[in-house]
């Protein structure tokens, strides 16, 4: 009676253990799985590290940079044949009174009082009545021009002004617009008698072809790409070197100098980012799994010593660091703890006569932060840099009766392109994909997750430039047949499994100006 008594109340703590394990706890809401402010700090130290194992340049003669500073290369006066202004110049207001005077001896006294030379033409006759206080001489002027039907040609470098009957003056300036164009034609073929020089232009930081065209797009040119082929005759010939990297122009000497400043100014060292990414992901895995395994031996029924039944922590029942062990009798208490939990209970009943078994296991077990990658590169401002890190998976393709393969990425693609904005920010305009396999699939489906964006970004921060969060919940029941559905003792023949996860997955940017 005493042996059944022990059973009854082993069984009965077995109940309500289980019972009171597979109530499920609420899922754990934390309110963020991943802290980006500790996350960034932490990163710092590793960043620096990059940075010092990165490319070393030589700073022995000091780079003189400046901030939206406008550099004047050259200056060049055009040639002013004829300079048709308003005739503005120095204003200051005047009073005059006409009254039937001869338009010529008017002008004669706007000449006095502006000190501007006035000539009037041969066409030009009839006499004007016009009252003017206190009005700008030039309006003035204008005023009784019009009045009279008549217009002026202003020549403000020689400090003169003609005047003449409208149809007149047209005439006068076509005659102008064409001398202009007689002038510029025989300058320019004095220029083409000047001496042409050749010179070779070594580069150092710019591709020749880059300076060839911006030269082009400045000054013109009749040159040729091709190596090794001289340009026209006239203008600015341009020969690129690919193999030296360099241009060989052959252009008057004036030219050849304004072409050296300009290779000065373009041709300079670009500076290095460094940019890092973190692909972070956390898992909020609350689980706990509840069953009871029972194995029975019905050959051996008999008694459970007294001495053979404990628990690990002191003799009360509780956790421990490994796997849980039960009792002081190693021949007859063994470990039922299921493999790799975390903390958990378990015990084993034994007799000389039957062999029952009965196992009670609870598992809590809670995922952690890790980086999944952690892709860096090194480029040049406004050069794109791609990082790949993966596998390319082959699937097997039908044509015409012969098989191929295709093959497809499942990789981490990390494509970024710095540009330095010069205040301490830097604009990237990125684009990570994460590209994953199913390979437990006789065909692999590939799960594909990425993030395309332009931003701008303090130079040596470490940002989140975005993220997914996912929750998860899964129920799941292992049970004996027919004995699970036992009213009461059912419990002992189940094993059930309640998942309650949450995923956070969180990008990190870390440039860095080099």
């Amino acid at each position: 009676m005493a042996n059944f008594s022990r059973i009854f109340v082993t069984v009965l703590i077995a109940l309500i253990m289980t019972s009171c394990s597979t109530t499920r706890s609420m899922t754990k809401q934390s309110n963020e799985l991943i802290k980006p402010e500790q996350f960034a700090v932490d990163r710092m130290a590793g960043i620096d590290r990059s940075v010092a194992l990165g490319p070393k340049l030589d700073l022995t003669q000091k780079e003189i940079t400046s901030t939206r500073e406008r550099v004047r290369i050259d200056k060049q006066e055009q040639k002013n044949y004829i300079d048709i202004g308003d005739g503005g110049g120095r204003q200051f207001p005047v009073s005059l009174n006409f009254e039937n005077v001869n338009i010529r001896d008017a002008m004669s006294m706007f000449s006095e009082v502006t000190g501007v030379n006035i000539l009037v033409g041969d066409d030009v006759d009839g006499k004007v009545t016009a009252k003017l206080e206190n009005v700008p001489w030039d309006t003035g002027l204008d005023s009784v021009l019009k009045m009279k039907g008549l217009a002026k040609h202003v020549d403000n470098t020689a400090n003169i002004i003609r005047i003449h009957k409208r149809d007149v003056l047209i005439e006068h300036e076509e005659y102008d617009r064409k001398r202009i164009q007689d002038l510029r034609k025989t300058l320019e073929a004095q220029n083409s008698v000047k001496p042409l020089y050749t010179e070779i232009f070594k580069l150092f930081y710019t591709k020749a072809e880059i300076i060839k065209a911006e030269i082009e797009g400045l000054l013109g040119s009749s040159s040729s790409t091709s190596e090794g082929t001289e340009g026209g005759s006239t203008g600015i010939g341009i020969t690129v070197d690919s193999r030296l990297n360099s241009i060989i122009v052959k252009t008057t000497e004036q030219e050849l100098d304004l072409i050296s400043k300009l290779i000065g100014q373009l041709d300079v060292r670009t500076k290095q980012v460094l940019i890092e990414a973190f692909i972070v992901e956390a898992n909020d895995d609350f689980r706990k799994e509840l069953g009871t395994r029972l194995g029975y031996n019905a050959t051996n029924l008999g008694n459970i010593d007294g001495d053979r039944f404990g628990v690990s922590s002191s003799g009360v029942i509780g956790e421990s660091s490994g796997a849980p062990t039960i009792g002081t009798t190693t021949g007859n208490v063994t470990n039922l703890a299921a493999a790799g939990a975390t903390s958990g209970i378990g015990f084993l009943l034994n007799s000389t006569s039957s062999a029952l078994k009965i196992e009670l296991t609870a598992m809590e077990s809670e995922g952690v932060t890790k980086i999944l990658s952690n892709p860096r590169v090194f480029t040049l401002n406004n050069e794109k840099a791609i990082v790949k890190q993966g596998w390319e998976i082959a699937y097997p393709v039908t044509s015409d009766g012969e098989l191929s393969y295709e093959f497809k990425e499942a990789m981490l693609i990390m494509t970024v392109t710095p540009s330095i904005v010069g205040d301490g920010n830097i604009i990237l305009d990125i684009v990570i994909e994460k590209k994953d396999a199913d390979t437990s699939k006789e065909v692999p489906p590939i799960q594909s997750e990425s993030i395309t964006t332009k931003l701008l970004v303090k130079d040596g921060t470490v940002v989140v430039i975005g993220g997914v969060r996912k929750q998860k919940l899964i129920d799941s029941t292992d049970k004996v047949p027919w004995l699970a559905d036992v009213p009461i003792i059912g419990n002992l023949f189940k094993h059930k499994k309640d998942t309650d996860q949450n995923e956070e997955l969180l990008i990190f940017i870390a440039p860095r100006v080099i």
